[in-house]
């Protein structure tokens, strides 16, 4: 098999950026120099001079006296500022020259190499620095390095972002779901896990799985149910099980969409009374409602009451999500940031008193019950997410962070 050159750092060309080069070339000639160590091996420039062997045209060349360590550098920074890259195979090249040059890619690292190779001149200290000298944001070259992570692994789906086909965001979505249907296709949860004092989780529809839990025996309710069409009519069973099992005068603390906000808000309506609607602030970036021309940074949370409502604390009514509101590869697609959670959880409820969530979906408002001291009864229709809840439950009794970016 032919070794690539030592010096050619990126892929080769895919086939149809190679004949729309070999094409220009046969129409203008070679009109970048290509650039050659001082005995002759190619540094930049491997594809121009193969073409113009194979035209039998000329191909001027540029001799720079460089040893292999700067002549690598050279390559990478020729190639992150002319060649025209997507987003994975920049943040492959930039990790590349970050690592040839000693720049620490963590957030502040200080770079203390020295060296006597000429490319040492005022070399860039951290990834900022770096960032800025090949002309890009330091944030997009952040963006483009946690992409690069995420899609790690899905080679094909790192190429289709490169390409254009998709954008980075559409890409991290199907490597979750891809991540959940391969969840879906192990052996199902058992129906109930208990985990630590007074945690529960079962696996179903609660209209079920929760038909047991006697009525006036829950202290709060507080969930994140599914904000699409097919969600809505959930608001109505949602607010029938809430004025079952609530003590009276307890709170529903419920997630909302805002497209179908006056539909949801009727629905919980129905058997309980309204009280408030607070919100929680998201970070990151906007979720655009394209058909309405909207980009939304909060997310309503409506307060109801299982009858005449018994304040028993004051309540801030909006909170801003942690982190930068990106997901992990694993992370349930509804994610939500585990902070509000805990808020709202310690407004509603005393130490030990019992939370219930219909739709857990990647167990948040549990882990908010278990590190807050409140018992915990929740369940999911899909066994993915009953699988991921437990999981990260089991984690947050570790002791681990399952925080996450923005989960």
């Amino acid at each position: 098999m032919k070794r690539r050159p030592v010096f050619q750092v990126m892929a080769p060309l895919d086939r149809d950026a190679l004949a729309a080069l070999r094409a220009d070339i046969a129409a203008h000639g070679v009109q970048v120099p290509v650039v050659r160590t001082a005995d002759g091996r190619i540094v930049d420039g491997h594809h121009r001079a193969r073409i113009a062997e194979d035209l039998g045209i000329d191909c001027p060349s540029l001799t720079v006296d460089v040893d292999d360590q700067a002549a690598t550098e050279m390559a990478l920074r020729l190639n992150l500022l002319r060649r025209h890259l997507g987003p994975v195979a920049w943040a492959a090249a930039f990790r590349r020259l970050a690592e040839v040059r000693g720049v620490k890619l963590g957030q502040g690292a200080r770079n203390d190499r020295t060296s006597d190779s000429v490319s040492e001149v005022a070399r860039p200290a951290d990834l900022s620095a770096l960032a800025t000298e090949l002309g890009v944001n330091p944030r997009t070259a952040r963006r483009r390095l946690r992409l690069a992570d995420k899609l790690a692994g899905h080679p094909d789906l790192a190429a289709r972002v490169d390409r254009g086909e998709i954008d980075g965001r559409k890409a991290e979505e199907l490597v979750r779901r891809e991540n959940f249907a391969r969840r879906r296709a192990e052996a199902p949860p058992p129906p109930r896990t208990t985990l630590g004092d007074g945690i529960e989780v079962r696996c179903g529809d609660f209209r079920d799985v929760l038909a047991d839990v006697p009525g006036g025996s829950v202290d709060a309710v507080v969930c994140d149910p599914p904000y699409d069409n097919a969600g809505v009519p959930l608001y109505s069973d949602l607010s029938a099980f809430a004025a079952r099992v609530l003590k009276p005068g307890r709170l529903l603390v419920v997630y909302c969409g805002k497209v179908d906000l006056p539909e949801q808000l009727a629905r919980l309506g129905e058997h309980l009374e309204y009280v408030w609607t607070g919100a929680v602030f998201l970070p990151g970036r906007h979720n655009e409602h394209r058909g309405r021309m909207i980009r939304g940074r909060w997310r309503p949370v409506a307060i109801f009451s299982a009858g005449l409502y018994r304040p028993r604390h004051w309540i801030i009514d909006a909170f801003a999500s942690e982190g930068n509101g990106a997901k992990s590869p694993t992370d349930h697609h509804w994610q939500q940031s585990v902070g509000p959670f805990i808020r709202w959880v310690e407004q509603v409820t005393e130490p030990g008193e019992l939370v219930v969530d219909p739709f857990c979906g990647s167990g948040t408002t549990g882990i908010a019950c278990m590190s807050t001291g409140r018992r915990f009864l929740g369940c999911d229709i899909d066994p993915a997410s009953v699988s991921l809840t437990v999981e990260r439950l089991r984690a947050a009794e570790r002791g681990d962070d399952v925080e996450g970016e923005g989960a």
